[in-house]
Formats: C-alpha cells, structure tokens, sequence
C-alpha cells in the first residue's frame, strides 16, 4: 500500500471512515474516526494497463470519491499511459506475481540451467535460490552462483526490436556486473560493467523470431554482490516503437476516467470506454511528443450557492522541445456525478467548455476543448490542485497544493470566493521535493487538509486547525518506500 495521491477520506453509510491509498493498485483503511484506521489488504481498484492509449486505461490511481448517501460512490481516477512501457513486451509495465503472465517468466540461472524464481509478496519480487537473487519490476540485483533472468517468451512470429538500457544504480559501492541478452542459448548484446562505472548502456536490438522463442535479460554479479542493484527495463516491439527515447517524460499522456462503486467503496467498476472519459487534452498520442495530459484531480466539493460540484485539476502541456511546460490548473463541474460526459471546464468566462475524446472527434479544433488555467499570476506553474476544501475559518474556498519553483520549495495554500479566482498562494509547510534537483530523500510530497471536525459526509469542510496529511518518500527505485503523515496546522488571518 503506498500513499502515492492526496490522501481522501468518506463516510460510508454505516459512518464508518474510508481512506484511500493510492497507486496502481488502490487500497483503503478504515474505522469509526481518523485516529482508529486500520488497512484493508483487499484493493479496491487495479490497474488495466490496457497499452492501446485511446483507451485510457493503464495506470491508474483513485484520485476523487464522493458520496451523496455512503453507499454510491463515484470517482474520478487518475490515469497514466506511458508509451516507453506499451511495447508487445515491457519489462516493468508487465511485472506481475504471476509466472507466464504478459509472456514474461522470472528464473534464476546456475551457469548451466535455469529454475524458476517463486514470488516474495512482501516486498513485491521475484526471489531466487540465493538471498540476494531478486528480480523487481525494472530492475535485477545478482547473487554469486545466481544470475536473475528475466525471460520473455514471443507470442508472435516476425522480427521483433529489443530496446532499453542498463546501469548500475549505486555504481560507488559495487564492482560492477555483466549484462547479457539472449535469444534461446544464443548471446545477442552483452555489456561489461566496471566497478564505479556510472554509465548508462543503451541497447536496440532487431531479432527475427518464431513463436516459443526465449529472449532473456542476465545479469552475473561478477566479483562480489555489493551494491548491485542493476536497472533493467527492456521494451520488446513488432512494429515501431511507441517511445523511441525510452524516457517517459517524453512520452506520457494523462487523463481523469470515472469509476463508481456500489458497495460503500470496497469495489469500483469503470463504464466501457470510450464512456468512462472525463477528462484529456485534446491529442492523441504521438511517441516522444513530450508529457501532456489533464491530471490529479483535487477533491470534489459542493458549491450550495449555485447547486454546482467542483474539482480543479491540473493542466500539463510540455512538448520534448519546448523549454517552458505550460502547467496550471482548470477549473470543472457538473451537477451529475454518474455521467462522467457532463463536466464542463472553465473556458475563461464561463463553464462552457466541453472536454472530447481526441480518438472519437477527429476533426474537433484543439482550441475549441482546451480548458482556461485559472489565476496563473498568482498560482504561477505550481500544482496547486491537490486538494480543494470550504474553509469556515476564512469563509473561502480553499485550496493546496506544492510547489517546487518558489522561493521556498513547499506546501502552498491559496483562496478564493469563487474557485475561478485564487489569491496569491502562501507558504503552508517547506518541504524537499523529490523533483527539486539537490535533494535526497526523504521528499515530502501529496499535501491534503482533512479536518476531524467536519461532518461532512465527504470531508470537504475545513476549519482552523486541520491535520495536513502528506506522503514522505524514503527511497524511490529499486524498493519504494513511502510513509502517510499527518501534523495538525493552524491558520491566522
């Protein structure tokens, strides 16, 4: 369970409290108050991964539930496609606790034969018959007498391009390791990596197959296993590539889908697609276009003066070649929560604007179906969307968010009357963050407001002093490593 979103928090019509954790595979906790939460092993919502991206589905996060009688709950989810993990093979998009599963196996290799690994759930790897023999969803470490070998077996028949790269994750320490591919019992590429070497060793192969083909990723951890943590995440394509760099900032596209559940939140379904579409720039995927998408959705708040629900979600639009990323945050609402088509977004004067599926309406103008950043003089390119509450306190909308090119690196709060209009944002908390270049971890990351105080079915009402609950990042890859914290803040006027 990793607390990778804004935390959210419901009642469910018994009032017990429902707290999503969220990631690719969604979790909850739950308990009769926000001090008594226990975790539910059981998840509540799993990615498809589904690597075609007109049917935005692949990773996909529980970003926004809310609830009008704790039973429904409709959300709006978070989703990613990145083309650098849609190939026929992807190492790291098609990791699985499964044998066989996408056509992938995890083995271990003896120098003369090959066993297969059995799966640690605790720690979400592939183990080998030697402690240090692991295989994780990018990435190998060694053992002595064991090379991890993750092995691809081709469903199809053709030729095939084997790309990726590979390096050494902490190269100080370790003296370094062989890197092999082969087709069957055959050596197709190999890199020798030398103790201390910080190199990154780039690879594209093109193989002709037959279907039963093996193609496996070795690594041999040469003299001793310090260290050795080996970064492989290799693309297998028949056609061409779908991320030709191989850098997924060069290749994602983002969208917000809708779920719902029908159960108080223990399980959510998703309409067919083209009908679970909420929210997406209006593109379709081009490969090393860059990083584009509408994404993380704040909460969902209703808005009595006007019988409105509101979410503010935020806007990316970089392409590989622009220097300056345009990112802000639009402004969408609706009044039918069940129809994920009826959101309109604020198109600088009104909510008029309609969001399209670039992949149905291909002859649509862009500029027709995409939303209006709202207040960018005074929220700058933060995003400052993470989480949207009525504050009783200053009697404003409030909203929260991160920032990580102001003066002060943090968690930003900032006001409105409106949710159109945001006053200039102010310092909540500093904090490290894990995309600000000089840090180590931990990062602070994920800020949202949720008060023990409220009675609101959906938490959307805070006071004076609140908790701020965020996410603390101990490590990133190879072992993920991330905490929920909480800390109560008071504001002053």
């Amino acid at each position: 369970m990793l607390p990778d979103l804004p935390v959210r928090v419901f009642r469910d019509a018994s009032g017990i409290l429902q707290l999503n954790l969220s990631f690719t595979t969604n979790y909850r906790m739950s308990g009769p108050d926000l001090d008594s939460l226990t975790p539910d092993c059981t998840p509540i919502l799993v990615s498809h991964f589904d690597k075609d991206p007109s049917a935005f589905s692949f990773s996909e996060w529980m970003g926004s539930p809310y609830t009008l009688d704790g039973t429904t709950v409709y959300a709006l989810i978070h989703n990613e496609f990145y083309g650098s993990e849609s190939s026929l093979g992807s190492a790291m998009s098609d990791f699985s606790e499964n044998q066989g599963m996408a056509n992938w196996y995890y083995r271990s290799w003896n120098g003369s034969t090959e066993t297969n690994m059995s799966f640690d759930n605790r720690n979400n790897r592939w183990q080998g018959n030697q402690p240090l023999c692991q295989i994780g969803n990018n990435w190998v470490h060694p053992d002595l007498g064991c090379e991890p070998s993750r092995t691809w077996v081709s469903p199809v028949e053709g030729d095939i391009t084997i790309s990726g790269s590979t390096h050494l994750y902490s190269p100080a320490g370790s003296d370094g390791v062989i890197v092999r591919i082969m087709k069957n019992e055959a050596e197709l590429w190999s890199a020798a990596i030398g103790a201390a070497d910080g190199s990154d060793y780039p690879f594209e192969l093109e193989v002709p197959v037959l279907v039963g083909d093996k193609i496996s990723f070795r690594v041999n951890a040469r003299g001793n296993t310090n260290y050795d943590s080996t970064y492989l995440n290799p693309e297998i394509n028949l056609g061409p590539d779908p991320c030709v760099s191989n850098q997924r900032q060069n290749c994602s596209q983002y969208a917000i889908t809708y779920a719902v559940s029908t159960d108080g939140g223990k399980t959510y379904t998703q309409p067919a697609e083209p009908d679970h579409l909420v929210a997406t720039l209006p593109y379709q995927y081009s490969p090393d276009w860059g990083f584009i998408g509408m994404w993380q959705p704040s909460n969902i708040v209703f808005n009595p003066s006007d019988d409105y629900f509101y979410v503010l979600i935020q806007h990316e639009y970089g392409t590989a070649v622009e220097a300056d990323r345009l990112q802000g945050s639009c402004v969408l609402r609706t009044q039918t929560l069940d129809d994920p088509t009826s959101w309109r977004a604020w198109d600088g004067s009104g909510f008029n604007m309609r969001m399209i599926d670039p992949y149905f309406e291909t002859d649509a103008d862009p500029a027709d179906h995409t939303c209006a950043v709202v207040s960018r003089a005074n929220l700058g390119y933060s995003a400052l969307n993470y989480n949207l509450t009525y504050n009783s306190f200053f009697q404003k909308f409030l909203l929260v968010g991160q920032s990580t090119n102001a003066a002060i690196p943090g968690f930003y709060f900032s006001l409105s009357d409106d949710l159109v209009n945001w006053s200039r944002m102010k310092l909540l908390m500093a904090a490290d963050s894990v995309v600000t270049a000089g840090f180590e971890p931990p990062y602070l990351a994920y800020p949202s407001l949720v008060d023990p105080d409220d009675t609101s079915r959906n938490f959307e009402i805070t006071g004076q002093t609140p908790y701020l609950y965020f996410t603390r990042v101990n490590g990133m890859n190879p072992n993920l490593d991330f905490d929920l914290v909480r800390v109560r803040v008071e504001f002053s006027k």
